[in-house]
């Protein structure tokens, strides 16, 4: 896509060095006749390099020049930046996945890359990116480098590839009386009139002899193709005569088949008939058998169903003594587990408040009273997971991530967001998060009709956050999504306080600017 600024960062004389540089002569052709620039074939090959390249940036620069056209009502235009767009479709994508630093730190000067031969795809992945400042420096380094051409020219120095020696296409001179007047040598101007009709006579003459050449191959060719075709006419006329030969033998095989078939099928059936009688004859004999085994065995079957209803009858009673064990000491686990973490919160308390003796006031994300701040933590599982996995292919250790977030203050609810997938068993992961303080949330990954898949928590995140803000000072978002920036800033209007944790590579920069603080997960929450 052309850029709609273009017209006041760069100028004609500079696109068209530039669409020098970037294509080559048959790529400078296939565009002038995908665009129809010059509808007669024959001018179109008469045409120079350079002609060529000033029809196309007439063609690139017609939407620039006349505002209140469009790419939709000019599509040569939309062709010309679709066609450099596929040739710089490697540059574009490696400029997609740098950051503005590292563009201008690898993009600095262009010295490097007119050398590898990569300038022209680098600018103008730089002049359609998406991003401003990325932008912005490209325009910078095509400017910077065609003036140093420019200088490099008048100084008579340099080896920097141009068009034409970088000769400025320009418009002809406008005819003025005035300036003829001051002018005395018109016989060399005459002359220089002349020599410019006989340069265009030569390219002419050029052209025509290549036209010329140009149809003596394809007669050549033409004639090559009209001996081929005699030579397959005569085969197909042998082919023809063995054919119909083919055919008679055919039908009288045909014939012998058919009565073969009729005498084979009727043997068939009288031996299939045979096969069958056999069949019933060994069938009633083995059902004779079968039902003197079934009466064997109803006998004893009747013994040992005895003998299983007593064992099976034992066996319930066990059961049942051991899962009233069971259950008592699951209750005597639950409720060491309870009174543990109590005398962890306590603990915690304690030492939130032995700090606050030491603390000198104003420092720290906020003061601390005797009162600790209540804490709520919003973990979306699903984000941390993907964004752990694609990145270092580990996972969070989600145990050490509560007890580092929340430290000393006062921990009101921990929620985990985790969507069900049927074909993942998940229940020792959520077992392991319920005992050591989270409450799960969870849902079912759910089918679209056209095949994909839709799973996540962001409105369910949103609607408790809102809903428990009255009872939490500090709000905890465990996710790097940049929808939950409408939330941050809700929390803040309410003057409550929002972190985020999350990985730095796949936080927002929005939400990273809007908490109060972010904390970046490294290896030592990794497992």
């Amino acid at each position: 896509m052309s850029n709609p600024d273009l017209k006041f960062h760069i100028q004609r004389d500079q696109l068209t060095w530039f669409l020098d540089l970037l294509l080559d002569e048959k790529e400078i052709f296939q565009l002038s006749a995908s665009t129809g620039i010059v509808l007669d074939v024959d001018r179109l090959y008469a045409l120079s390099r350079r002609e060529l390249l000033v029809n196309l940036v007439d063609v690139f620069l017609d939407v620039v020049g006349n505002p209140t056209k469009s790419e939709l009502k000019n599509p040569e235009t939309s062709l010309v930046s679709q066609f450099l767009t596929e040739k710089a479709q490697a540059a574009i994508s490696r400029v997609g996945y740098m950051e503005i630093s590292e563009i201008e730190t690898f993009f600095k000067t262009s010295d490097v890359l007119i050398e590898g031969g990569d300038f022209g795809e680098v600018v103008w992945a730089l002049l359609t990116d998406q991003r401003t400042a990325v932008v912005e420096h490209g325009y910078k380094l095509l400017n910077t480098t065609y003036e140093s051409i420019e200088v490099a020219h008048t100084n008579g120095s340099g080896n920097v590839h141009t068009m034409d020696t970088l000769e400025t296409i320009e418009a002809q001179p406008v005819y003025d009386p005035e300036s003829e007047l001051q002018h005395a040598d018109v016989p060399d101007q005459d002359l220089e009139h002349l020599e410019r009709q006989l340069a265009d006579s030569k390219a002419d003459y050029t052209s025509l002899e290549q036209k010329h050449n140009r149809l003596d191959q394809q007669r050549a060719l033409l004639l090559e193709e009209n001996r081929g075709l005699k030579t397959k006419a005569e085969e197909v006329h042998g082919n023809e005569k063995r054919l119909k030969a083919l055919e008679q033998e055919n039908h009288i095989l045909r014939e012998q088949i058919a009565q073969y078939i009729e005498d084979t099928a009727e043997l068939q059936h009288l031996t299939a008939e045979h096969e069958r009688l056999l069949a019933e004859k060994d069938q009633m004999t083995e059902q004779l058998r079968e039902y003197e085994q079934i009466k064997a065995a109803k006998e004893n079957f009747t013994t040992d169903l005895k003998l299983v209803e007593e064992a099976v009858y034992k066996g319930h009673q066990g059961l049942e003594d051991f899962q009233t064990t069971l259950d008592n000491h699951f209750d005597i686990l639950e409720n060491s587990h309870q009174a543990a973490r109590g005398a962890l919160n306590q603990i915690r308390q304690t030492l939130a408040y032995l700090d606050t003796q030491e603390a000198v006031e104003g420092q720290g994300p906020y003061n601390l009273t005797t009162e600790q701040p209540r804490v709520g933590v919003f973990v979306d599982v699903q984000n941390m997971f993907y964004a752990a996995k694609d990145r270092f292919g580990r996972r969070v250790d989600y145990i050490k991530l509560l007890d580092l977030i929340v430290g000393p203050r006062y921990l009101m609810v921990a929620y985990a967001y985790v969507v069900q997938i049927p074909e993942i068993n998940q229940s020792s992961f959520l077992s392991l998060l319920e005992h050591n303080g989270y409450t799960i949330k969870s849902k079912d990954l759910r089918l679209r009709g056209d095949g994909s898949a839709k799973g996540d928590w962001d409105v369910g995140i949103a609607v408790d956050v809102v809903s428990m803000l009255g009872s939490l000072d500090v709000v905890i978002l465990a996710s790097g999504d940049g929808d939950f920036c409408p939330l941050a800033e809700l929390i803040k209007q309410q003057n409550k306080r929002v972190e985020v944790v999350a990985f730095e590579h796949n936080t927002s920069m929005d939400l990273q600017q809007i908490a109060d603080q972010f904390f970046p997960i490294g290896d030592e929450l990794l497992i």
